[in-house]
């Protein structure tokens, strides 16, 4: 496994960064026994680095691995008050079994007005890496702009971005502004890693590609990816550090993902407010999605009262 430093956090991580939101509710749902076994395989083959927030619900996963040496652990929340961050960072202190949370932040920001909106989250995120409570503070985005805010804020320690092979779901600009970027963000400083690396499943006929992509990107220092299985895990680690990784048998694991909205949807409208990507749509009383815009992220089933939606 090859190892990085994260900016100027001081932070050792590995190349492949354990997502865990496939893990959680929004997505596969694992028993705990099975998201533990995968999590231990992770470890195994050296990585250290695992990516969660709030809204996953998988911190009740990471506990297995967030109180080994060398782990770091990521997190955010939608918090935007100071009071509303101090209940979010307690809450992974108290369900990841840490007094020290390693990286913690703002969780999905679109721009410099909104990151001055959550301006009270962020003080109060500076004010606990003061008393020895957090290391660094992270901003994740899918907007190019935020990006370039991001690394011109002294309190952003490290920023997780979109990116991929193909631009999808890059939002306010092209693959190449999102290069140019976070390429910015590495220049001020900042540690950067990716997200939707295999543009939310879209590229998973070619993952090798889209990994090797990422992997050869120069501006990170490691590459988020969903992971729900042993194999992937096996996979993801090896083309991300350069070693040959055979592809799995027959197709195993290859079954494209969707966004199932069941029939008994009341067309509330409250996913279609909270998704990013513009995928879904209120049409003769029902949500529908757009399958091309879909990232598959899941974030319209936690906002859905009825249950009606989730990724299979």
């Amino acid at each position: 496994m090859r190892y990085s430093e994260l900016g100027r956090t001081g932070l050792k991580v590995s190349a492949l960064c354990f997502g865990t939101l496939a893990l959680g509710p929004a997505q596969y749902d694992l028993p705990p026994d099975e998201a533990v076994r995968v999590l231990r395989k992770a470890w195994r083959l050296g990585v250290n680095f695992f990516d969660t927030a709030e809204i996953y619900g998988t911190y009740r996963h990471l506990r297995v691995v967030s109180d080994l040496p060398g782990a770091v652990v990521a997190s955010r929340s939608f918090a935007a008050t100071a009071e509303e961050m101090r209940q979010s960072f307690e809450l992974a202190r108290r369900e990841l079994g840490r007094d020290e949370l390693d990286i913690f932040g703002l969780h999905e920001q679109e721009s410099g007005l909104t990151l001055k909106g959550h301006r009270g989250a962020v003080e109060f995120l500076a004010s606990r890496k003061r008393k020895g409570l957090l290391r660094a503070i992270c901003v994740s985005t899918h907007h190019v702009e935020c990006v370039r805010a991001a690394a011109m804020l002294d309190e952003v320690d490290v920023v997780f971005a979109l990116l991929n092979s193909q631009g999808l779901g890059i939002r306010g600009g092209s693959r190449q502004d999102m290069e140019e970027a976070l390429a910015l963000a590495r220049d001020t400083g900042k540690g950067v890693y990716l997200m939707k690396v295999l543009g939310g499943g879209h590229l998973f006929r070619d993952a090798r590609r889209a990994l090797e992509y990422a992997r050869d990107f120069p501006h990170k220092d490691s590459v988020a990816v969903g992971l729900k299985d042993e194999y992937e895990v096996e996979f993801a680690a090896k083309v991300l550090s350069g070693e040959d990784a055979p592809d799995r048998p027959g197709d195993a694991g290859t079954r494209w993902k969707r966004l199932l909205v069941e029939d008994w949807c009341e067309g509330c409208g409250e996913c279609v407010k909270q998704c990013s990507f513009d995928a879904l749509r209120l049409e003769s009383g029902k949500a529908r999605v757009d399958p091309g815009k879909c990232m598959l992220c899941g974030y319209c089933a936690h906002a859905c009262p009825h249950f009606c939606l989730k990724v299979v």
